[in-house]
């Protein structure tokens, strides 16, 4: 410890010679001048380190004692910056990094996202951008309370944001919601009709009406639950209890089928690239763009661009203020070619799967039949699918 505090406050190696040199110690320890590392060099000679600023006391010391003493070194960080008094130039750029490195530590150069599973990153910087949070934003000049409140209402997924600026780091803590649960309206009126033409296979009514029975046919729209519901009057009465409005509730279940197209032109554009291309160099830093390269912008027609960043990081992985954009511009011209039949067919089938999967969404896929023709320049597949499903819709009243 005490090393460390000699090398902050800086020494002085000095020389003393002379006769009865152990007096001169005895002075120095009776005037409050601390020494260390004092060795003997021959019968008259000694040398020893004080504390830098006890330097000239110790040559006036010598001085009454009629010792010689000679400052051979200086060292520690007082001593360093003494050696470097009159290197104006040093001094005036250490004031002006301190200076630049004062100001810029103010600014946001790096922003991270974390706690976030479901909403994508991306979505949440784009908010934060548009809110002024970016690299090369003035930190003490955002509303970090604000703008997370902001983002929390255009991304309803968010329960909690907090926005903490760590000097040229913004870090950006959140949390994630449960779905709102859907809010039934109790008292408003409704029925459950046909979303889907069929033969129905079950009906699990729970409220309301039920106005069809298992291997009944409907067509979409038909009211399968009605809102109305009788009252039962007593055996023997002859008198109408009415009935009253309510909000159906329940299940339905029936076969449905469903017929389903997807095509694409047999013959299709393709690109063929002439051998011409452009590259173009730029510099980003704090989120704005300086170009590079000479020279305006692309005279091709139709062309592809390809942009590649080459950023710098520190050997802890975290990545610097700016980077290197390479942007390659090449040209192509528009062939038609024909398509391949087989693996046009395999993407429409993919496709039309995909559907059907929508479609069927609460039930199950009971046959498929496909076929394929070409017409028109077109090649068409169609999909004829039968499938047992849930089909009842609530309809407001």
């Amino acid at each position: 410890m005490q090393k460390a505090a000699n090398a902050i406050r800086g020494w002085a190696e000095v020389q003393v010679q002379g006769a009865n040199c152990e007096e001169f110690f005895n002075r120095c320890a009776r005037d409050g001048i601390g020494f260390w590392r004092a060795k003997r060099r021959d019968e008259v000679t000694w040398t020893c380190r004080v504390a830098f600023l006890d330097a000239g006391r110790v040559t006036a010391l010598g001085q009454k004692g009629q010792w010689e003493v000679r400052l051979l070194r200086r060292g520690g960080l007082t001593g360093t910056a003494w050696k470097l008094r009159r290197r104006y130039a040093f001094w005036v750029g250490m004031a002006a990094c301190i200076a630049v490195v004062a100001v810029l530590s103010r600014f946001v150069v790096t922003v991270r996202v974390s706690g976030n599973v479901k909403v994508p990153t991306g979505a949440i910087l784009t908010q934060l951008r548009a809110r002024g949070v970016r690299p090369g934003a003035f930190g003490p000049g955002l509303d970090t309370r604000q703008i997370s409140h902001e983002v929390i209402l255009e991304l309803p997924e968010l329960s909690w944001m907090s926005i903490n600026l760590h000097g040229m780091v913004a870090e950006v803590l959140v949390r994630e919601g449960d779905p709102r649960p859907e809010l039934m309206e109790e008292d408003e009126p409704a029925h459950i009709a046909a979303k889907y033409p069929g033969i129905i296979t079950k009906v699990q009514a729970t409220r309301g009406q039920q106005l069809v029975e298992k291997g009944d046919t409907v067509v979409a729209g038909d009211t399968l639950i009605g809102s109305w519901v009788d009252f039962v009057e007593p055996e023997g009465s002859t008198i109408d209890m009415g009935g009253m409005t309510v909000r159906a509730t329940g299940k339905v279940w029936a076969r449905t089928w469903h017929t389903l197209k997807a095509a694409i032109p047999l013959n299709a554009q393709a690109k063929e690239y002439t051998g011409r291309e452009k590259t173009r160099w730029s510099l980003e830093i704090l989120g704005r763009t300086a170009k590079i390269s000479p020279g305006g912008g692309i005279s091709y027609g139709r062309y592809d661009k390809i942009t590649k960043y080459h950023t710098p990081a520190l050997p802890d992985g975290r990545e610097l203020p700016f980077s290197l954009r390479r942007e390659v511009c090449r040209e192509y011209t528009l062939t038609q070619t024909p398509i391949d039949v087989e693996k046009g067919e395999v993407i429409l089938r993919a496709a039309l799967e995909e559907r059907l999967k929508a479609l069927a969404e609460k039930g199950e896929v009971l046959k498929t039949d496909w076929s394929v023709r070409e017409q028109n320049g077109l090649l068409v597949v169609t999909l004829l699918a039968e499938c047992e499903q849930e089909i009842g819709i609530t309809i407001e009243e």
